[in-house]
């Protein structure tokens, strides 16, 4: 499987609110609200999700994912001296269970160059957790609604030619 990571441009934005709008959708099961709240409580998520990220992380880096030249994902993510801190990641649902959200994470660690990988999940998101705990994330604080995780990093070769 080919996936590539594609600097966020304007011409991104349809994508991103039909990926992040149907992310929130199936996260809250906004599907069996009633309308019109539906979609005014959906727009407030989405403007949170989207403009949430760049306000707290100005110099953080958003991608389109792309598996075989189609747009599938997004993450966000900002490195600092200390770390990378993945902040959004999101694969459109048909998607789904075919190794995007794992190839990409492994790129975004191979930036890391021994740092450590952090991000925080949903400790409903039972599918995500399984997912990074195969990638070598483990459990190192949170709370009752969220877990945060990290990996740790060898300092072996960084793989910079995927982002």
């Amino acid at each position: 499987m080919s996936v590539q990571l594609r600097a966020e441009t304007p011409d991104d934005e349809e994508f991103l609110r039909r990926l992040i709008t149907q992310t929130i959708t199936l996260e809250l099961g906004a599907d069996r609200w009633p309308e019109p709240m539906r979609t005014q409580l959906l727009t407030i998520q989405y403007q949170n999700r989207r403009m949430g990220p760049r306000a707290g992380f100005p110099e953080g880096e958003s991608y389109v994912l792309h598996s075989n030249d189609v747009a599938a994902g997004w993450i966000f993510f900002v490195r600092t001296q200390t770390e990378i801190h993945i902040v959004e990641i999101m694969v459109l649902p048909e998607f789904r269970g075919q190794g995007i959200g794992a190839e990409v994470i492994r790129q975004v660690m191979a930036l890391a160059g021994g740092k450590p990988v952090r991000l925080t999940v949903n400790v409903l998101n039972e599918g995500a957790i399984r997912l990074y705990e195969r990638l070598g994330f483990r459990r190192v604080g949170g709370n009752e609604v969220q877990q945060e995780m990290e990996a740790r990093t060898g300092d072996g070769p960084v793989r910079v030619d995927a982002i």
